[in-house]
């Protein structure tokens, strides 16, 4: 299983350059006018709220994030779902824990490499910055689907690990997700799942929710993450 390990996008672009202390951006109406300049957030970090006491939120990226797509090499390749960024960013601002999850059994494949998921997430946190995202609380993805690696889905083993590192406590928090894997590793954490039609969920909601089925009547239904998000 791999762990990104930076929970604290900065708010600049893909340079890795700092962001000068004496100059920060918050609203430009707030500002007279004045705008960032380009690769810089519109927001203000010394905005960003300094506690998260809220249930810990776990969202999984491709499907729900991130429009689903096989195998994503690189970050040029990457779509967001329209709604997710500031999705995220409304979650935090109301306080929540956030924990990031991918599926990436294509490492044990060959098709992909540990190395080039981290690289697509440091980019990714970069654009959470840039759209005043300034923490999360942690990413996680497991590298195989094979039925007896703990962390590989449905099996709980990232969620685990998330709690032991990060101090979440799945059984008073959410799981949002695609699939019926995710909604069985929701379930099988004691979290509450949610399911998106985005991604796979569309499907998913046809195949497993539909008619009488018990074992998945705890499972809350939403259009997209932005739509959960505002539930809340």
């Amino acid at each position: 299983m791999g762990r990104y390990k930076s929970t604290n996008p900065p708010p600049q672009g893909f340079q890795q350059q700092s962001m000068p202390q004496q100059q920060t951006y918050g609203n430009p109406q707030q500002q007279g006018g004045q705008t960032p300049p380009p690769g810089y957030s519109q927001y203000n970090p010394n905005d960003w709220p300094k506690t998260f006491t809220g249930p810990v939120i776990g969202i999984d990226r491709d499907g729900v994030i991130l429009e689903w797509k096989n195998v994503i090499k690189r970050y040029e390749d990457m779509r967001f779902i329209s709604g997710s960024i500031d999705a995220i960013r409304s979650l935090r601002l109301k306080g929540h824990r956030v924990v990031l999850f991918s599926d990436q059994p294509n490492i044990e494949r060959g098709l992909i490499t540990g190395e080039q998921v981290g690289n697509i997430m440091n980019n990714m946190m970069q654009t959470f910055g840039q759209n005043g995202i300034f923490s999360i609380d942690g990413f996680y993805f497991n590298q195989s689907s094979n039925p007896q690696d703990p962390y590989a889905k449905p099996n709980i083993g990232m969620l685990t690990r998330a709690s032991q590192e990060a101090g979440v406590n799945w059984k008073t928090g959410y799981y949002v997700g695609d699939t019926i894997d995710d909604i069985k590793m929701a379930q099988k954490a004691g979290a509450t799942p949610v399911l998106v039609r985005t991604g796979k969920g569309a499907e998913t909601e046809k195949q497993f929710l539909k008619g009488i089925n018990t074992k998945y009547k705890d499972v809350k239904v939403f259009d997209n993450l932005a739509q959960f998000v505002d539930s809340l």
